[in-house]
């Protein structure tokens, strides 16, 4: 017993905290049975009356809907509850308190960094820049946050199997009566695999993200210039053991062409600098790793760019290996705005795109494709 205990919590000097995994976990699954409770006994309580009103074991009236009611809040409560837990799963809590300021108040203020107006195809950065960091000026959204993932799959998850309750009501109710739905039996043997299957995977992506933790970096000034140097501060948060983790600089071109009647889409990688790396480490519950590296764009770098058909993307890339977890990456965009020796190549007469010029250090295999 008392092993179980030092499982489920952790004694820190005077205090003791409970494991955030577990009690993540465990919360999904309270609220995902209180939820399927409900769905399933009011389906049972509304069926007996619709399919077959003359047996019904029950009199519609005061004490029904106070049944009703009861069975609607603990479909109302675990729902709620579960798309709770995975928001707040997905999103760090200085996350969650800056998306509820920006939603209570009008953002009046701007960045007084011009656009220039000799590059009209450079992408905006206002949306990078207003979320302030703890350790440096700008925390960076994160391009693909698992928080979207997870809440989408949840909502998915408790939809299907609310009809998968209904319907198994329904089928259970019939074969009770003699009354066998052949074709509805058929039906709910895949449909009831894949709410098992759904509920596996909620549980299964709750696990990975409660262990893991939100990835955060920040950056000292916004948007970057060639040439130039910028302290970069990464923190990663959970409960994991960390082969390698690492930081990069990478830049994407994207092409889009057409190829006959189709639509082609084609990403590349151009460019990538590794800016830090360490390996075999833990991370505790409660206390983030971080650190701080520098960040240089390379002088005859290509600035962001952004038009109908070509595109260039800078990113900071967290890429991390994990023991008894799987291989994760998140992307942190970035703007890179022209430097002296990009300006004077744009401001010359050149018969090549403009997203064949990336980096002096290589050349794109996309902008032959392109042209």
């Amino acid at each position: 017993m008392p092993r179980l205990i030092r499982w489920l919590q952790k004694k820190r000097g005077d205090r003791r905290t409970g494991s955030n995994l577990v009690g993540n976990v465990g919360e999904a699954v309270f609220y995902g049975a209180l939820f399927l409770l409900g769905v399933t006994a009011l389906a049972a309580l509304l069926t007996a009356h619709v399919v077959q009103p003359a047996a019904a074991w029950y009199a519609v009236g005061f004490g029904f809907w106070c049944v009703v009611l009861v069975l609607t809040s603990f479909v109302i409560l675990g729902g709620a509850g579960v798309l709770r837990t995975a928001f707040r799963i997905g999103f760090s809590a200085e996350r969650r308190s800056a998306m509820a300021q920006s939603a209570n108040r009008i953002d009046l203020v701007r960045e007084a960094v011009p656009q220039p107006k000799d590059f009209p195809t450079l992408p905006s950065h206002d949306g990078l820049v207003n979320s302030p960091g703890t350790e440096l000026a700008y925390r960076l959204p994160a391009s693909n946050p698992t928080g979207w993932r997870l809440l989408a799959t949840t909502i998915f998850s408790l939809l299907w199997n609310a009809v998968g309750c209904v319907l198994f009501v329904i089928a259970t109710r019939g074969w009770l009566d003699g009354n066998v739905n052949w074709f509805l039996t058929a039906f709910l043997i895949p449909y009831l695999a894949i709410c098992g299957g759904s509920i596996y995977f909620v549980l299964r992506q709750i696990w990975i993200d409660a262990g893991m933790g939100p990835t955060t970096v920040e950056i000292c000034s916004h948007p970057l210039w060639p040439a130039r140097q910028y302290q970069v501060h990464l923190s990663q948060s959970g409960h994991i053991a960390v082969k390698s983790l690492s930081l990069w600089l990478t830049c994407d071109e994207e092409v889009t062409y057409h190829q006959g009647t189709d639509i082609r889409h084609e990403v590349r990688t151009v460019y990538q600098e590794k800016l830090y790396e360490r390996a075999d480490f833990g991370i505790e519950p409660g206390i983030p790793f971080q650190t701080e590296c520098t960040l240089s764009i390379p002088p005859t770098a290509m600035h962001s760019f952004q038009s109908e058909h070509n595109a260039v993307h800078w990113w900071l890339v967290v890429r991390g290996s994990l023991a008894y977890w799987p291989k994760f990456e998140r992307r942190f965009p970035i703007i890179v705005y022209p430097g002296e020796a990009t300006a004077a190549a744009e401001k010359r007469p050149v018969s090549a795109p403009a997203s064949s010029r990336i980096h002096a250090r290589g050349r794109s295999v996309l902008s032959e494709v392109s042209a």
